[in-house]
This record gives structure tokens, sequence and C-alpha cells, in this order.
């Protein structure tokens, strides 16, 4: 067979790529914590599908490595150990600082509007407590930066590093709502991204991810969760 052969498919998405689509977002955006355990039934209820696409989304991310199999059809969502976190973020650091430098150069002043208001999402949320909330506005701010910098490979790459960690940012509080350390890095980004300056950008990146890292490796090489 050539090439001039192949007939393109008029693809439709399944119920079953709809339901993965909706789950690996919310992977993504905190909304699992580390441990949990998920039931077909769970998720078939909370998507409103039957359990076959539900079954069939959650099988697509342990194969991904972002849930694990348990007995009687449960998965869960993995507890990172302190060698497989040190791995994803030295992968965090060279694509998303790579990512966001791409990106700076020619970043749009309505994309740093809605930055803006995606911070103030994030404080208000902090400020109530509502640290899901927090944890979703804040994976929006990430990928806006880093779609920008129209370089999907890489893109995708860090998708699938927030897919495993995202569900353990859940461990970075109730202490970064007392210091605020992840918003200030937020604001030295954004006045990086108004200048178009790809190192100031570089630096506020590389200063977020530093302070999750640190805070992550303690919790997790404690094995314990964080507390007030």
């Amino acid at each position: 067979m050539s090439l001039a052969e192949v007939v393109a498919i008029d693809r439709v998405d399944t119920l079953t790529d709809r339901a993965y689509a909706q789950l690996r977002e919310a992977l993504m955006g905190g909304a699992f914590s580390p441990g949990q355990k998920i039931t077909i039934r769970t998720i078939a209820a909370a998507l409103g599908v039957s359990p076959t696409p539900a079954r069939d989304a959650l099988g697509r991310l342990v194969a991904e490595r972002a849930l694990e199999s348990g007995p009687n059809r449960t998965v869960f969502v993995p507890k990172l150990t302190v060698p497989r976190l040190r791995e994803i973020y030295r992968l965090r650091f060279a694509l998303e600082v790579m990512a966001a430098e791409e990106a700076a150069p020619t970043f749009e002043a309505e994309k740093c509007a809605e930055l803006e208001r995606l911070q103030l999402n994030i404080g208000a949320a902090m400020d109530r407590k509502d640290y899901k909330t927090v944890l979703r506005e804040n994976e929006k701010f990430h990928f806006l930066v880093y779609r920008a910098s129209n370089l999907p490979i890489v893109c995708n790459v860090i998708e699938g590093l927030w897919l495993q960690i995202g569900p353990s940012l859940n461990l970075l509080y109730p202490e970064f709502d007392h210091t605020r350390q992840g918003i200030n890095a937020h604001h030295v980004l954004i006045r990086g991204l108004k200048r178009r300056d790809p190192a100031a950008v570089a630096a506020a990146i590389t200063q977020d991810l530093k302070g999750g890292e640190q805070r992550l490796m303690r919790v997790i090489a404690d094995d314990k969760p964080a507390t007030s």
C-alpha cells in the first residue's frame, strides 16, 4: 500500500475519549489526591456515562502511569516516591523553563490580562481555603504560558509530567497558603512577560518550581500529610 491509497478517517470523539480528556484534566489540575481510590462506578456516575467508557478511560490512564490498578476493578492515584518526584522535577525545570522562555518574546497583552485574572482567582480561592480551585486555576495559569511557546511536542511532555505530579500538588497546602510563595512567583512571572524578558520569565518559573519541589520533597520523604 502506498501513502496515496491512505484515506483520512473522519473521526468523531467517542465517549471514552471525552471521559479520558476530563479525567486527564482533573488529574493535572489536582482534583484527585495521592492514594485516592477510584472506582469505575463512581467515575461513570460523575461523568454521566456507562461503565464501559469509564473503564476504558481509566485503563488508558493506568497505561500512562497516571493511575495504578487495584483489586476489584478499582484504581488508585499513585503516591510519588522521592526518586520519581526528583526525576519529574528535573524534567519540569528543563521543559517548563524552555517553554516559558520561548513564549516570552511574543507574549500578548491579552494573555497577560488573562494571567492576571487567573491570579486574582487563585488569591480569592486561597483566602477562602478552597485549595482545589487554587490548583485548577494554577494549572490554567501555567499552561496559558507554556502553550504560547508554539512548542507542541514540549507541551505534550509537560502535560504528561503534570498528569503525574498534579495530585501531589495537594500536599503543598496549607503551607503555601501561609507563605503565598507561589503567588509571589506568579507576580514576578507576569511582570517578566509584560516586558517580554525571557531571562526574567525563566527566573520566575525556576523560583516557582523550586519552592514546590522543596516542599513536596519534605512531605514525601516524611510520608505524612502536610499540616497547618
